[in-house]
Order: structure tokens, then C-alpha cells, then sequence
């Protein structure tokens, strides 16, 4: 039997879209009882990166259901752009960049990923559901891949992001034996952002992913099983 690890990233005390606190709160712990539910066994990071800190209550909640909590709410980096601008998306898509790769490189300093098999990522508030399959990842060849959703054509033009494609990033995973390039792509994406604010334009996660991961080293999936609601209006979204 594989052995999973799962990183789910949140932000629970966010000024930003149309849920509450405690609504994010109540979705993020049913995001990890999805978890065990569908990835039994699996031991669950959570990384929890909102410009507000948790409270006691909160954190108490977190710590009792993921197995270890990495919390950035008081890291100045994280806070000073959260309080920096009223963007959104440029305080999501940076924030979940630097502290994954910070989570990453821990992680990895201390030799905790070395058990794994293949780690997911999981973005915190959606559910796993019945079109998970988690018996599709210990497929032979899948094995050795990172497996993401199919690409998508982009809803910006090519002068803002400069990539033409994006992969979503709610779910997607990876052979534990990977995550030293999934840290460089990372660092790359990080710096990319930063790039590409500079000269008045604008690049998210999903672009960076589809910009910098291998393609040699990625299979795209129809139907990865995950559903939930966006942030910004509560969109549903089923992939």
C-alpha cells in the first residue's frame, strides 16, 4: 500500500471574498475530513497563510484535525502584502507561492517527505469526492508522473501573463521523489510574479504551473474529484 502525504493550503481570517471566517473555518475542516475519507491514511499538512492571525479557538480546531499546521499568519512577508493592497489576486497567488515553497523546503530539510510515495495538494474549502480515484495514482506509469487536470486555455491575453495555457490548482499531486523540482518550479514562479508585476502585468499559480512543471513528467486527468465554491462569489466548481 502507497503511502500518501496531502498539503492543503488555507486562509481562514481573509478580508477577501464572500465567506466568512467561520465559514471558512467549517469548510477547511470538512476539506480534511474529505481527506481521510478519500486518501485513508495519508498524513495531512495543513499550510495556513491568511494576513490575519488564527485564534486560539481556531487553531485548536486545525491542529486537533490536520496532523501538523504551518502557520504564517504572523510572518511579516505574509502580512505585509496582505496589507499592502486591496488586489486579491496578487495577495493569493503570492502568498500560496512563497509559503508552499517555504513549507516545501521544510519539509524537506527535515527529511519528513522521505516516507511518502506521492504527495497531493489540496486547496482548502473543496472536497474530495467520488470521482477521486485514488487506485489511478499507483498505476504503473502514473507513478513516476505529477498528474494535474487538463490544461486550460487562458482567460487573459498573452501581453498580461505572457503563457499561453494554465493548470488548476485545487488538486493536483506528484511522486514524493519529485518535490525538489516542484520547489524550483515554485522559486521560478515566485520570481516570475514578481516580473511580471513590474511591467504592469499579472500572472496566477495556474499559469506558473503549466509555465515552469515538466511537461515530459506530467499526465493531465478529465476528472480529478474535487468540488467546491470560489472564493470571490461562491461559484461552484466540479473538476
Amino acid at each position: 500500500m502507497s503511502s500518501n502525504g496531502v498539503i492543503i493550503t488555507s486562509a481562514i481570517n481573509t478580508k477577501f471574498g464572500v465567506y466568512t471566517a467561520e465559514q471558512r473555518l467549517a469548510q477547511t475542516l470538512e476539506t480534511i475530513r474529505s481527506v481521510r475519507n478519500y486518501v485513508p491514511g495519508s498524513v495531512i499538512f495543513l499550510i495556513e497563510m491568511a494576513g490575519i492571525p488564527l485564534n486560539t479557538e481556531q487553531l485548536s480546531k486545525l491542529t486537533a484535525a490536520a496532523d501538523q499546521v504551518f502557520d504564517y499568519t504572523s510572518d511579516p512577508a505574509v502580512t505585509g502584502l496582505f496589507h499592502s493592497t486591496d488586489n486579491w489576486d496578487v495577495v493569493k497567488n503570492v502568498t500560496e507561492v512563497m509559503c508552499f515553497k517555504n513549507t516545501l523546503k521544510t519539509l524537506l530539510d527535515a527529511q519528513l517527505l522521505d516516507k511518502f510515495d506521492r504527495l497531493f495538494k489540496v486547496s482548502g474549502r473543496y472536497l474530495l469526492t467520488d470521482q477521486f480515484d485514488l487506485e489511478f495514482y499507483n498505476q504503473y506509469k502514473n507513478k513516476s508522473c505529477m498528474v494535474l487536470g487538463t490544461s486550460k486555455s487562458s482567460q487573459f491575453s498573452y501581453e498580461v501573463t505572457q503563457v499561453e495555457r494554465q493548470y488548476m490548482s485545487r488538486l493536483w499531486s506528484w511522486p514524493a521523489p519529485l518535490t525538489s523540482e516542484v520547489v524550483v518550479a515554485y522559486e521560478a514562479s515566485l520570481q516570475y510574479m514578481y516580473e511580471r508585476l513590474a511591467v504592469g502585468g499579472y500572472v496566477d499559480i495556474e499559469h506558473c504551473l503549466y509555465k515552469f512543471l515538466d511537461h515530459n513528467k506530467v499526465i493531465e486527468k478529465d476528472v480529478l474529484g474535487i468540488r467546491g465554491n470560489i472564493a470571490p462569489n461562491g461559484a461552484a466548481i466540479n473538476d
